[in-house]
């Protein structure tokens, strides 16, 4: 058993035997718990919700509608765009 300390910022220094044992990366994200008064750390990995390919259909469908879009400036007559899409 090792003994790590907790700093200022609430941070720990896993030690390099624990790191290389479980072959953590930097900015590796964990999962953290606590049972039966002990900290449970568990990696976890994250998926991307949309594929490159899914964003930049994403990036085109807003690019076109941004084309769309009616131009107002602020004041008077952005007050006024709002009022009569309001009703």
């Amino acid at each position: 058993m090792t003994i790590t300390k907790l700093k200022a910022k609430n941070q720990i220094t896993l030690p390099s035997a624990i790191v290389k044992r479980l072959n953590l990366k930097p900015q590796e994200l964990f999962a953290v718990d606590v049972e039966n008064n002990y900290i449970k750390l568990i990696p976890v990995e994250l998926k991307p919700r949309y594929t490159a390919k899914q964003l930049k259909a994403i990036d085109d469908i807003v690019e076109r509608e941004k084309k769309k879009a009616k131009k107002v400036t602020a004041g008077k007559e952005f007050l006024k765009y709002i009022k009569k899409n309001l009703t």
